[in-house]
């Protein structure tokens, strides 16, 4: 994917973007092929090539642009709040109502999943304070979730509120919303008094 700041090059990579949202309206996404998206952009191939690799990489490239805006709005910020994470990605599903949505209709999903996953890397690196080699875990851990648990949201008719929404996730990552009964094998955490 182009990542430079050409002008021009921009402008053909947001032609390109608006050319395959306009035709995954009109068609299924398996449909439409690299040449109907240069002829409704009018660029040629080798102008889309230049810009992006395939058309999965058209729509990441959509979803990317509106997280990294999300993240340069926080970016004086020392610290961000669980609910300000939440709130973050949901308005970006939220605004992308169409594109997310055709998505879901062409079993795109785990594109979303991977986007909001790579996003959420991007708000750790910059928001975490303290980095240690569970980093890579944690990251996993709340990318995971975080990505199904907004996907899920975002299907339903009747959502619950941004608010609801990061109680419960702060509810699941506190440990209050499922009991288990510990195990009395599992190993003993490092830095944790052992079980009696």
């Amino acid at each position: 994917m182009y990542q430079g700041n050409n002008p021009t090059a921009l402008q053909s990579q947001h032609w390109i973007a608006d050319s395959l949202l306009m035709l995954m309206q009109e068609k299924p996404y398996a449909q439409i092929t690299i040449q109907n998206i240069c002829k409704r952009a009018d660029l040629s191939r080798q102008t889309f090539y230049n810009m992006f690799d395939s058309k999965e990489e058209v729509l990441r490239f959509c979803l990317r642009e509106q997280y990294e805006q999300q993240l340069h709005r926080f970016s004086s910020k020392p610290m961000i709040s669980l609910h300000e994470t939440v709130e973050v990605f949901a308005s970006v599903l939220d605004g992308n109502r169409t594109l997310l949505q055709s998505m879901l209709d062409n079993q795109l999903g785990g594109i979303i999943a991977d986007e909001i996953a790579k996003c959420v890397s991007l708000f750790a690196d910059r928001f975490v304070s303290h980095k240690d080699q569970n980093l890579p875990y944690s990251e996993a851990l709340l990318s995971g979730a975080l990505a199904h648990l907004l996907l899920c949201w975002f299907q339903q008719q009747h959502p619950i509120s941004i608010q609801a929404l990061t109680e419960l996730l702060s509810a699941f990552l506190s440990g209050q919303l499922y009991l288990f009964e510990p195990d009395q094998n599992d190993p003993v955490p490092s830095g944790s008094e052992p079980r009696r």
